[in-house]
């Protein structure tokens, strides 16, 4: 999730970055407080509270998990061009950098929460990253040819299949639990017994990441590489150009999609179905372009800008923290602080946004990179130490005869 070394950082990528990992935990954080459901949320804390529900799902769900594909897109394309400056093959490094991406999102996946998104991201990573070696039209064919295929499968499944929104509830869970609030009649797994849970249950709780999402992912994963050919993350005209495309194309189409399922319109039933998967990510085109262009216009050095721009940068450390601390606030064998009306579970957001922010501009002082971050590049120079150092020693050789002839 963070650029290679010898690249230089774009600013606007941090900033978005962190915008993707506070609001992908806006989406996440109703199931860690209990609040699992629009329809329960409204029957617990009242009509105006469910709205509140209502309003952070349609501004958040799958729209920052859209957005955090696409700029996984752009990190792999700065990766190639970094790998072609210096010489290296790719994709190969590229495919032990997705093997460690998948280890760590089991790893994540088994001892922290179930709709963890590496395993995914480093899965269809290891299909696209060969692709970058293509011309830009082979790419956008590419694109369009899983944009397609992703339709196809909506479609295809819409009829008889319901839409993945959450992971399953306990098998006891109740609709009396639901009405009264009351869940002390639940059983309170211990932390082992989840971990051994989600193991057990590992293909199941898998189905988003392993059959849904990966069409969308590589259609997302290429608009991110070809977006950042085509110099939407520069300052000049042509990327301010893109930029208010991108802002009007995907708000003016998504945004009203999105309403439609709410209102009494007919189809309503269809872009609900479609809602997660297809407008979702139409909507974070949208929040891309809107975010770049506020940004140039503001100079991106605001307090927010600086913060986000922090958590863009540890943003691997970020996105696995903040699941940890929600576990550990809200889970029975943890704090068991839940389960958290909407005022409450938007507090919590807040507050864990909050302290992402400031951790990880206090690490920051000290570090370059976040602490995950800095294993993880150990990780992925590790088999290519050897190398990397004599390839150095060849390109020094020359440099030192060509010094000893001038004197």
């Amino acid at each position: 999730m963070s650029n290679s070394h010898g690249v230089k950082r774009v600013p606007s990528l941090d900033v978005l970055r962190g915008i993707a990992i506070v609001g992908t935990l806006l989406t996440n954080i109703w199931l860690f407080t209990g609040g699992v459901g629009d329809e329960s949320i409204g029957r617990l804390d009242g009509r105006w509270e469910g709205d509140i529900s209502l309003l952070s799902g349609v501004l958040s769900n799958g729209k920052f998990l859209g957005l955090l594909s696409i700029l996984f897109g752009v990190g792999m394309a700065i990766q190639f061009e970094s790998a072609m400056r210096h010489g290296h093959r790719w994709p190969w490094r590229y495919e032990w950098r997705s093997l460690l991406l998948l280890a760590d999102g089991f790893v994540h996946f088994a001892l922290v929460v179930d709709f963890d998104i590496l395993m995914g991201y480093a899965l269809v990573a290891m299909v696209v990253a060969p692709l970058l070696r293509l011309r830009t039209r082979w790419l956008v064919v590419a694109a369009a040819l899983a944009g397609a295929l992703h339709l196809f499968l909506q479609f295809r499944n819409m009829a008889g299949i319901t839409a993945y929104t959450t992971p399953p509830l306990p098998e006891d869970f109740s609709e009396d639990a639901a009405s009264t609030g009351d869940w002390s009649n639940l059983p309170t797994p211990t932390y082992f017994e989840e971990v051994a849970g989600r193991i057990g249950d590992f293909w199941n709780s898998r189905y988003e990441a392993f059959i849904i999402v990966p069409p969308l992912s590589a259609f997302l994963f290429l608009s991110g590489v070809l977006l950042w050919r085509a110099g939407l993350f520069k300052g000049d005209e042509r990327a301010r150009t893109l930029s208010r495309r991108l802002a009007i194309g995907g708000l003016g189409l998504g945004v009203p999609l999105t309403v439609w399922e709410y209102l009494p319109l007919p189809g309503g039933d269809i872009t609900g179905a479609l809602s997660r998967y297809t407008i979702a990510p139409v909507v974070a085109f949208g929040y891309l372009g809107l975010t770049l262009i506020l940004l140039r216009r503001r100079g991106g050095s605001g307090f927010f800008a600086r913060r986000l721009a922090d958590v863009g940068r540890t943003a691997l450390s970020c996105y696995m923290l903040q699941n940890v601390v929600a576990l550990i606030l809200f889970s029975g064998w943890g704090l068991s602080l839940g389960p958290l009306g909407s005022v409450g579970t938007i507090a919590a957001w807040a507050g864990i946004s909050g302290l992402l922010m400031l951790a990880a501009s206090l690490w920051l002082r000290r570090f370059r990179q976040g602490p995950f971050e800095l294993v993880w590049r150990a990780a992925v120079d590790a088999p290519f130490r050897k190398a990397d150092r004599a390839r150095a020693h060849e390109r020094r050789e020359p440099e030192k005869d060509a010094s000893l002839s001038a004197s």
